[in-house]
């Protein structure tokens, strides 16, 4: 009676496709890389039409303007950020969150002495 339950649970689709899913688990304390030349990104995690990247900002540094086909969410991990849109700045600390609308052009600017550690999330 159990191998029978086990067998029609194992032929259920959802269980298969838990099966064909792989796992993945990141430290991100390993993903934090410096560089006084630029602003270091690193993958954390991608699939399907989503992305998860850790950017790591010396003192001073800036990334790139950009601008996303869909929401991006940032999260500030370490230190302070000054993020620069369309309809100005905000200064944002340790432990906050911003989302940037799809289609607004911006960038991110260590606002800190320190060091700075941000999260972003966006769909491709």
């Amino acid at each position: 009676m159990v191998a029978e339950a086990q067998r029609s649970v194992a032929e259920t689709p959802a269980t298969r496709n838990l099966e064909d899913a792989t796992v993945k688990i990141t430290t991100i304390a390993d993903a934090r890389r410096f560089s006084l030349d630029a602003v270091q990104k690193t993958e954390l995690a991608a699939g399907g039409d989503l992305s998860v990247s850790l950017l790591c900002f010396e003192a001073g540094q800036k990334d790139e303007d950009q601008t996303f086909g869909a929401s991006c969410i940032y999260q500030v991990l370490e230190g302070e950020v000054l993020l620069r849109h369309d309809g100005g700045s905000e200064r944002v600390g340790t432990g906050r969150l911003i989302t940037v609308p799809a289609g607004s052009r911006h960038h991110l600017e260590n606002a800190g002495g320190g060091l700075l550690v941000v999260m972003a999330t966006h769909a491709h």
